[in-house]
C-alpha cells in the first residue's frame, strides 16, 4: 500500500532543439607571438574579454605591438555579447598551406563545435606588399586554401563557414581589383573576404596596420546572426556605437568610404565584405553575406550556396540530419516479404526522422521547406544502405526595393 497518492519524475531532457550552439566561433591568429598564457601553437576557450586580457592578450598588447590582435577579439565580443564560446588558436604561421593545416588541430580539438572560424593577421605585415589584382597576393592565396579546409571539415563533419581578412585591398581602383564571384578555377562558396573596417580606429595604428580589416567584427555579428540572416541585415545588425566611437565612420584599406564612394558599388558586384551608409538611416552596416562563388541555378531549380546564409542553412541541416540518423546505423527494419525491399511503414518511419529535422528548422524559423525523401529501392539486406535524398528551400531576402511613384489628381 503506498500513502503518497499519486507520483510523478521528472522526464529525462533530450537533446537541444532550439539550436543554441549555432554562435560558437572561433579565431586563428597568424604571427602571433607568444603570450603569458598564450603560446604559439596552443588553444584557448574563452566567454568574455576578462578571459581574453587574463592570456596577456590586451589593448596594451596592441598598442605595443601597433597591431590589430586584441581588436579582432573585443569586437568579437562587441558584436556577440559576453558570454558567448569563442576559441582562440596561435598558429604563429603565416597566411599560408601551414595555417590552414594547422586549424584542423584546433576543429578536432574542438569535436564539431566551431560553427565559424576566423583567419586573422596578427603581427607581421610586410610580406603583404605584392598585389596582385588589387589584393596582397597572400590573401588571395589564402582563398583556395580557406576552401579546402572546408571541404576537409565537412568530409570529417564538422563543416565551418570561413572568414578571411582581406588586408590591403585597393578599394580605389575597383575596376581592376579580383572579381571574388568569378575565380579562375575555384569556388570557394565557404569562404568569405571581409575587408571592411572601422576608419577612425585605423587611423589610430601606425601605417602598417591602418590596412588591416574588421575580420573580427563580422564574425561576431555572424555569432549573434541566427544561420538564416544575413549579417547585413539593416534592422539587426548596426555596427556603429556612438558611446565607444566604434564605427562612426566606415572604410577600406585606410580610405574613409566617403573618398571612394565610386567604387563601393564595384567591390560589392565583385563579392567584398564591407560596412557602408545608408541614407536617411543612421549608422553603419555590411553590404551583405557574400561568398568567393558565383550564383549558380541549374535547370532543376537547384541553386549553390552563393551566400553565408545559405551555407550556414545547409551545414546546419547537414550536422543535425546525421545527429538524427546516426543511432539507426545497424538497427532492424522491415522489408516487404515479396520484394524485399522496403516496406511502406519503413519508408515513413524513417522519413519521418529527417522531417523531424525540418519540422524543428521550420518552427525556429531558419527555412521556408524542408522534407526527406528515402529511396524505396534502398537494399537493407544485403547492401545494407539506405539511401536519403534532401530537399531545403531557405529563407529569402530582400537585397533591394525598387517601385515607382505617381503623383494623381484623384485616386
Amino acid at each position: 500500500m503506498s500513502l503518497n497518492g499519486v507520483e510523478i519524475d521528472k522526464g529525462q531532457l533530450g537533446a537541444n532543439r532550439l539550436g543554441s550552439e549555432d554562435a560558437v566561433s572561433a579565431i586563428v591568429f597568424t604571427f602571433l607571438d607568444d603570450l603569458p598564457d598564450f603560446e604559439i601553437k596552443t588553444t584557448r576557450v574563452v566567454f568574455n574579454l576578462n578571459d581574453v586580457r587574463a592570456l596577456g592578450l590586451d589593448e596594451q598588447y596592441d598598442g605595443d605591438n601597433g597591431c590589430v590582435a586584441f581588436r579582432h577579439v573585443s569586437e568579437f565580443y562587441r558584436m556577440a555579447g559576453e558570454g558567448t564560446k569563442l576559441y582562440l588558436y596561435n598558429c604563429s604561421l603565416g597566411f599560408d598551406d601551414g595555417a590552414f593545416n594547422a586549424t584542423k588541430n584546433l576543429l578536432n580539438e574542438a569535436k564539431g563545435e566551431i560553427k565559424q572560424i576566423a583567419f586573422v593577421n596578427a603581427l607581421d605585415r610586410d610580406f603583404m606588399t605584392t598585389n596582385v589584382d588589387g589584393i596582397p597576393a597572400v590573401v588571395g592565396g589564402a582563398l583556395p586554401l580557406a576552401q579546402a579546409l572546408y571541404d576537409w571539415s565537412f568530409e570529417n563533419f564538422m563543416p565551418v563557414q570561413i572568414l578571411v581578412e582581406g588586408y590591403g585591398v585597393d578599394a580605389t581602383s575597383a575596376s581592376s581589383v579580383l572579381d571574388l564571384r568569378d575565380l579562375v578555377d575555384l569556388e570557394a562558396d565557404k569562404v568569405s573576404l571581409v575587408c571592411g573596417q572601422d576608419y577612425n580606429y585605423a587611423m589610430t595604428k601606425p601605417a602598417a596596420s591602418q590596412k588591416y580589416a574588421d575580420v573580427g567584427t563580422a564574425l561576431g555579428v555572424l555569432a549573434k546572426a541566427k544561420v538564416h540572416e544575413n549579417i547585413g541585415n539593416n534592422e539587426l545588425f548596426n555596427l556603429t556605437d556612438a558611446t565607444r566611437n566604434a564605427w562612426l565612420e566606415p572604410g577600406i584599406a585606410g580610405q574613409p568610404n566617403s573618398q571612394i564612394a565610386d567604387q563601393l558599388a564595384t567591390l560589392d558586384a565583385k563579392g567584398y565584405i564591407f560596412g557602408v551608409n545608408y541614407t536617411g538611416l543612421a549608422g553603419v552596416r555590411f553590404n551583405n553575406d557574400h561568398v568567393c562563388a558565383p550564383v549558380v541555378l541549374d535547370a532543376d531549380n537547384n541553386m549553390n550556396e552563393h551566400s553565408i546564409a545559405y551555407g550556414r542553412v545547409a551545414d546546419k541541416a547537414v550536422r543535425e540530419l546525421r545527429r538524427a540518423y546516426l543511432p539507426k546505423v545497424k538497427t532492424t527494419w522491415n522489408v516487404d516479404s515479396k520484394t524485399g525491399k522496403l516496406s511502406s511503414g519503413t519508408i515513413v518511419a524513417l522519413e519521418d526522422i529527417g522531417d523531424q529535422v525540418f519540422e524543428d528548422m521550420l518552427g525556429r524559423g531558419e527555412i521556408s521547406y524542408g522534407k526527406a525523401n528515402i529511396d524505396n529501392e534502398s537494399d537493407l539486406l544485403v547492401e545494407k544502405v539506405l539511401r536519403v535524398s534532401y530537399v531545403i528551400v531557405p529563407k529569402g531576402t530582400i537585397n533591394k526595393i525598387e517601385g515607382t511613384l505617381n503623383l494623381k489628381t484623384r485616386e
